[in-house]
């Protein structure tokens, strides 16, 4: 029974679900748009979420992903999950730099108690209301901060220094793409991340999704009961070792002739190999395979260089360092003195449509997928902001930028359903946090200079300017037209700390409608913004 043409299908799937997951992530602007809803809907994880929340049709991937796996086994990670095929692809290329006559993969213990305990405390923790096991160890979300984080500003450099080049030449080049630099400590985990997947998957092949990952756990016990599996009828099993050696879930045990399907990732590698075509995707009933004679076995030749491979990944690095980290717009004139009083905020501040902060920080699991979305680059990753229970997931950033009043892209790309889909018009009237102006860090009162910067900013004019002295003026707040933006804070010149500055709610509120609203001006690089 030659089934060479599965590896095939699963090989070209994996790859565009990879490209097209890994273009949603880099370029939302020009990609995402079209790709959003095709590439959330079979992620296990945040369809799921997403289905707990809104009981919706367009959440019900998950529900796909269990039949499939139910029929087939675990395809959902040979094919749709972008971190399976990422593992694949850093196994590939160990394979080129391996040793001609090293053995690729040995058999491998269950490790059942590590990878159903693991299972049991993510579940565990997430009834109790915490999503941290989700945020750390989901393989969507993983891959998202590697894409994101990692990725993006290298994509970023290639883009814009190919528009540039367009451009020397006479030519229309694409649309330059900005990144906004996130604190250096929250690049620590999807760094330390990568690093450890890759020693794992070149030493030890699928070993985290068959011990660490608890969609993989969840799926291998279901994937005990599919219809389909991989089998080694004894009347056909030559004992070559092939199927075992090139096994990257080391699930074949050839001494026994069983395959243990739970940790199968359904990669096809041992069908392919055998060239006696004794090993086969079957039902239940073993069919009787024929084989034919065997040929000799000869390895390919290495195609990539160790040297190759470090001068790529030292390229690499190298760009990533050259990135110049997009600064704010900074307000002009500068405070001579520097200010001394520290602003207290109380709560950060969630994207708006998140609602309650606690109700946030349990179904969302820091994919960065608004992150990346997001045009101002205003929500960045946190660290202890929320707590260790809101490790890396989305802040308000006012340092980083403000959230455009006429923006609400984060809530219509959010894949768990955490910050919930507003319209524009709803949108405009949720308060985030209110602005609390501080008079002694102003430099209206420290230096005597005039100044307008949060009065300009503020799309609602919930900060206005009123009579201060000598001619001058000086802001105020009105906390009723305020929906926590961040403009005011982004566009003050005060430093260290800015005269006004955000405070976020725990349970988002309702700001009134401003009765007129100017129109929003976009900011440039070097405009000074009143």
């Amino acid at each position: 029974m030659n089934q060479m043409w599965l590896k095939k299908i699963r090989v070209v799937v994996s790859l565009i679900f990879l490209v097209l997951t890994t273009l949603l992530f880099v370029d939302f602007e020009r990609f995402g748009p079209p790709l959003a809803q095709a590439v959330r809907y079979p992620q296990f994880v945040p369809s799921l979420l997403n289905f707990t929340q809104t009981f919706a049709l367009a959440a019900t991937g998950f529900l796909l992903v269990l039949g499939l796996t139910l029929l087939f086994g675990r395809v959902y990670c040979s094919m749709i999950c972008p971190l399976g095929t990422l593992q694949d692809i850093i196994i590939r290329i160990a394979d080129k730099l391996r040793k001609p006559r090293k053995i690729k993969f040995k058999p491998q213990k269950s490790h059942d108690v590590l990878r159903y305990g693991i299972l049991a405390l993510t579940v565990g923790l997430f009834l109790s209301g915490s999503a941290l096991a989700l945020t750390l160890l989901d393989p969507f979300s993983n891959f998202g901060r590697i894409a994101s984080d990692l990725l993006r500003p290298l994509y970023v450099v290639a883009h814009n220094g190919a528009g540039s080049l367009l451009e020397a030449l006479g030519l229309y080049g694409p649309f330059p793409l900005t990144w906004k630099a996130p604190p250096l400590a929250t690049l620590a985990f999807p760094t330390l991340f990568l690093a450890g997947l890759i020693w794992l998957s070149t030493r030890h092949g699928r070993l985290f999704c068959n011990t660490l990952c608890p969609v993989g756990a969840l799926l291998g016990l279901i994937s005990r009961f599919a219809i389909f599996k991989i089998r080694i009828p004894k009347d056909a099993c030559l004992v070559c070792a092939q199927c075992s050696i090139h096994c990257k879930a080391g699930c074949i045990r050839l001494k026994t002739k069983d395959v243990d399907f739970s940790r199968c990732v359904a990669c096809f590698n041992c069908i392919t190999v055998c060239e006696a075509h004794g090993i086969g995707y079957a039902r239940p009933t073993p069919i009787k395979l024929h084989p034919s004679p065997p040929t000799p076995f000869s390895p390919g030749k290495q195609g990539v260089s160790r040297r190759a491979l470090l001068r790529g990944a030292a390229t690499a690095l190298v760009g990533w360092a050259a990135l110049p980290e997009l600064k704010p717009v900074e307000a002009k004139p500068h405070n001579r003195v520097p200010t001394a009083l520290v602003n207290h905020k109380t709560w950060p501040v969630a994207p708006p449509g998140a609602g309650d902060i606690a109700r946030f920080n349990d179904l969302c699991t820091a994919c960065h997928l608004c992150v990346g979305a997001c045009p101002y680059g205003v929500l960045q990753p946190a660290l202890l902001e929320y707590g260790l229970s809101g490790l890396l997931q989305p802040r308000m950033d006012y340092a980083s930028g403000y959230c455009s009043y006429e923006c609400h892209l984060c809530g219509q790309v959010c894949p768990t359903g955490a910050i919930r889909p507003l319209a524009l018009a709803p949108k405009q009237t949720v308060q985030i946090g209110v602005a609390h102006f501080v008079r002694d860090n102003c430099i209206v009162y420290t230096d005597h200079t005039a100044c307008g910067a949060c009065d300009e900013y503020c799309p609602t004019k919930a900060v206005h300017m009123i009579p201060y002295q000598d001619g001058l003026t000086i802001p105020e707040v009105r906390e009723t037209l305020c929906v926590g933006c961040g403009a005011c804070e982004n566009a003050c010149p005060a430093r260290p700390h800015r005269a006004i500055y955000v405070d976020g709610h725990p349970v988002q509120q309702q700001a009134a409608r401003p009765t007129s609203k100017p129109l929003e001006r976009e900011k440039t690089q070097g405009e000074f913004p009143f």
